[in-house]
């Protein structure tokens, strides 16, 4: 086979090859500290072998948890929330977290709950009422979710967090 050849075979198999190679997590400008971080999560690698890192404005940070809390954090790639844990190096080990943000947009997190025939959301500080629920929330009691849009009047977008008895 001719070298020009070789050649135009090569570059392609090397530019396949580099960008299977895992996905770490960008180098911080400075350490992590503090018991809290917030950023938007990214999910990367394969069903094999998934990463989470959180993405700041100084670079990402990968993200270790409890298997409860990966799954959680694996199912809400793109969402902003802030985690509480401890900072281990250039990881972090989340404690807890909660869902902030949705597409830049304002949500709360909490988990569905039917209070006399009423759904209602409960986070660690209170339990709203959700005047005008989407419908696919009455099936979900238990669930921990995300919900953005008024409260109290709708309509109301929403993400599954955490699927009930999970």
């Amino acid at each position: 086979m001719p070298a020009v050849w070789t050649a135009r075979l090569a570059l392609p198999l090397m530019l396949v090859l580099a960008a299977c190679q895992p996905q770490q997590a960008r180098p911080l400008s400075e350490s992590v500290s503090g018991d809290s971080v917030r950023g938007v999560v990214s999910i990367t690698g394969t069903s094999f072998e998934k990463f989470i890192d959180l993405r700041r404005e100084s670079g990402s940070i990968r993200l270790t948890s409890g298997k409860r809390d990966s799954s959680a954090l694996s199912r809400i790639g793109g969402v902003e929330i802030v985690a509480r844990g401890k900072p281990q190096g250039r990881t972090f080990a989340v404690e807890s977290f909660s869902v902030v943000a949705v597409d830049g947009q304002p949500v709360v997190d909490g988990i569905i709950r039917n209070v006399l025939g009423a759904l209602t959301l409960e986070t660690p500080t209170a339990f709203l009422k959700l005047g005008n629920p989407p419908v696919a929330l009455r099936s979900m009691e238990g669930a921990r979710v995300w919900i953005g849009g008024p409260l109290a009047t709708g309509p109301n977008r929403y993400g599954v967090i955490q699927p009930a008895g999970n």
